[in-house]
């Protein structure tokens, strides 16, 4: 009886806010296509695939603690493979995003195996140096495949998807991607693999000490990272429609630490904030600094508007200043029959 009275409780209990809030959020961006319509589609594309990149880091970052300066390896590995299966050997969508997605996960594999041995900011030096050697060899064109400085256009792609006029479709497939990385890291956080991350995070050596070996569990943590990083890199590929190797570059990973830290460490939708801040800061900071405001307004005003990095760099000191938890930080758990939510 005690039983039947528990499952009649959970039946009776009503759905967490926080999948609400999803669901919300989830519905809103369907709509976003019809109510803004194709030619306003880039930035809300652009935040979808850098959000599936931020969760990724934060999954390293903020869920397993490990500092890496090297994310942008696998995001420009997975656009680079993604155009070298489409336009050199004119394979479809489906094994483009394969071979993308495989290239993270063998990247991630070998270059997590050797880095995963050190700690700390040597395991940082040690991702920033294989994202910087995978950067000289796409720029020096080893093999004729990434076009070197001038990097790869994309060709052969399916119209329905990259045709001019079908921006919503690319938008619908990155929000989808979105959707789903965002519930299966969720899952494997949960997972008992995800608590083992945690408590690693906290302090490895007491996971240690109960059993759990932390080298294998973070380089799972940063295979799974790898490899759906290298799939949000396909998505970013086709977006823009070619690849360069300034995707390679720390300024990449950079974004993604930022995106992580003002959303909130260790919160999968704070990193999915984090990417629709920092990228709209971005592109509107841009846009302010040619706007009538900044070049009819006194000079001093021009001189301030026309660095979008100065203002970025204001607003990031007043972001963690106000929220040194990051965004999520705002979202406190609550108890509701003694069970903790999240809101």
């Amino acid at each position: 009886m005690a039983g039947r009275g528990a499952l009649m409780a959970a039946r009776r209990r009503p759905p967490a806010p926080g999948w609400l809030i999803g669901g919300a959020a989830c519905l809103l961006a369907i709509l976003v296509p019809p109510v803004l319509g194709s030619d306003q589609l880039n930035l809300p594309t652009e935040v979808l695939i850098f959000a599936m990149v931020a969760i990724t880091y934060d999954l390293i970052f903020g869920i397993t603690g490990l500092i890496s300066f090297g994310q942008a390896l696998f995001m420009g590995a997975g656009a680079y493979a993604t155009a070298i299966a489409m336009t050199t050997y004119h394979l479809s969508l489906a094994l483009a995003l394969a071979a993308a997605g495989i290239s993270g996960l063998v990247l991630a594999v070998l270059t997590g195996a050797l880095a995963l041995r050190t700690h700390g900011v040597y395991f940082a030096m040690v991702t920033l140096a294989f994202a910087q050697a995978a950067y000289t060899l796409v720029e020096s064109d080893i093999g004729n495949l990434t076009g070197g400085e001038n990097g790869l256009l994309i060709s052969g792609g399916p119209d329905w998807l990259l045709r001019p006029g079908n921006e919503a479709h690319l938008y619908y497939v990155a929000l989808i991607a979105l959707i789903g990385g965002f519930l299966l890291v969720r899952l494997l956080v949960r997972s008992p693999a995800g608590r083992v991350w945690q408590a690693i995070r906290e302090n490895e050596t007491r996971a240690r000490m109960l059993g759990f070996p932390p080298y294998r569990y973070k380089l799972m943590s940063y295979a799974i990272s790898g490899t759906l990083a290298a799939l949000a890199g396909g998505l970013y590929a086709l977006f823009v429609g070619d690849v360069s190797p300034g995707l390679l570059t720390p300024d990449t990973t950079i974004q993604l630490l930022l995106m992580v830290i003002i959303g909130g460490a260790g919160s999968l939708w704070g990193a999915v904030l984090g990417a629709a801040i920092v990228r709209g800061l971005d592109h509107y900071l841009n846009v302010l600094s040619t706007s009538s405001l900044a070049n009819s307004g006194p000079s001093w005003l021009h001189d301030v508007l026309a660095q979008p990095l100065l203002l970025f760099g204001i607003i990031y000191l007043l972001l963690v200043y106000f929220f040194p938890n990051g965004i999520a930080g705002l979202a406190h758990y609550r108890r509701i029959g003694g069970t903790a939510i999240e809101p």
